[in-house]
């Protein structure tokens, strides 16, 4: 293909996806393939070289089998765009597969890994096509047992491709490349040794292990933005303005954007506070405001990372704002312990006036009050199950 034809099509894939991810979240996605925005895609890919000959025909809808399922069910359709968008926006590799992998959990019916064909024009060096006649050659020349319509299977065969590309320095970083001979192998064009099982060989696949870890990663800060967002819903919900910290206001949770559930910036009275006291209160995870602008409660939540720098954020605000705001350290239960020991320290059991505006709240108290919180009609049970706020401290200082 000519280069300048094959960067076009690129070009018109990617600006084919994102609109393929408008129209799904605008309720304009059709109940077929005809006429969708998704065909055009396919359009665009069947006619680049042969290996993507057949690529088209694993979206089409077939009636009979209710497959595939991103015609007919909403919720299939927002996993699928949602995976594509991640992709085209990700920075990392790792956030990529990650995508990729949410949407294989979701096990949608007859979505399976012809997806790949798309997302190889989205990222070539780390996406390969996938077919029956790539997987024959492949598994052909490393003798593998690589199935089709498997995500992990997929995985495998990804690495693979990688490593065969890396060792043979033969063909460029675009895995269209080895995945064009792999094709000709299992298309018969090329006749594989008997003795190449003695110099092709394929290490264990990596990539399960690796999205392994960087979920476990994923899921903590995931945890962080959660409690976040609780607090932050809590405090707009007995009637205070609650703030996010500023670099957390694009994060979203179960598609719920933080910053929506925060001021868009700090009240006025906290441009008063000099330059770098305000960039540290800027970064509070979230500080409830009176309508008047008056901090009345700050809350820094510490899953894993050091309870000292939040506690030392929550300190300098309060050194100037001295009063009746409180300060909380919100962290998971088993981290109680090591919370007390904090606060057991010289400079807060020695500064009874701090001493006195400081607590902590463990994540399944704040979660068991949060679901008894009555949004209709100013309840303010969601104080009660919490036995570390001091009575009446925030719900009688509106």
């Amino acid at each position: 293909m000519h280069s300048e034809n094959r960067l076009k099509a690129f070009n018109q894939v990617r600006k084919g996806v994102k609109q393929i991810i408008t129209d799904i979240r605008r309720h304009q996605f059709p109940r077929d393939l005809h006429g969708s925005s998704l065909e055009t895609v396919m359009n665009i890919i069947i006619a680049q070289q042969e290996i993507f000959k057949g690529a088209k025909h694993a979206f089409m809808w077939k009636p009979k089998l209710r497959i595939p399922d991103i015609y007919e069910n909403r919720q299939n359709q927002l996993d699928f765009a949602e995976m594509l968008d991640q992709v085209i926006n990700a920075k990392q590799e790792v956030k990529m597969l990650l995508a990729v992998n949410n949407l294989a959990e979701k096990k949608i019916k007859g979505l399976g890994p012809a997806v790949a064909n798309i997302l190889y024009f989205l990222e070539p060096t780390i996406f390969c096509p996938f077919n029956t006649s790539i997987v024959r050659g492949y598994n052909d020349l490393t003798h593998s047992k690589i199935r089709l319509g498997k995500w992990n299977d997929y995985f495998k065969l990804r690495d693979g491709i990688i490593e065969l590309n890396e060792a043979g320095g033969l063909f460029s970083k675009d895995l269209g490349a080895v995945s064009a001979f792999l094709f000709d192998i299992g298309k018969l064009n090329y006749i594989i040794p008997e003795t190449s099982e003695a110099y092709i060989q394929i290490t264990e696949s990596h990539t399960m292990k690796k999205l392994k870890s960087a979920e476990k990663t994923t899921e903590l800060k995931s945890l962080h933005y959660k409690v976040q967002l609780l607090l932050a819903d809590i405090g707009n919900s007995i009637g205070y303005q609650s703030w996010i910290a500023s670099n957390d206001h694009n994060r979203t949770v179960n598609g719920k954007r933080l910053g929506d559930y925060s001021l868009p910036s700090l009240p006025k009275t906290m441009t008063q506070l000099p330059p770098t006291l305000q960039e540290t209160v800027r970064l509070i995870d979230v500080i409830w405001f009176t309508k008047s602008g008056e901090p009345i409660a700050t809350f820094e939540v510490e899953k894993s990372t050091s309870i000292m720098s939040g506690m030392n954020r929550m300190d300098d605000l309060y050194e100037i704002n001295k009063g009746d705001m409180m300060l909380y350290i919100v962290s998971p239960d088993k981290r109680e312990q090591e919370v007390k020991a904090q606060f057991n320290r010289p400079h807060y059991m020695h500064n009874h006036n701090l001493h006195d505006h400081i607590r902590y709240i463990l994540f399944a108290d704040l979660i068991k009050s949060y679901q008894s919180l009555k949004l209709f009609g100013h309840d303010y049970a969601i104080l009660g199950p919490i036995s570390h706020f001091p009575d009446g401290t925030i719900a009688d200082q509106r």
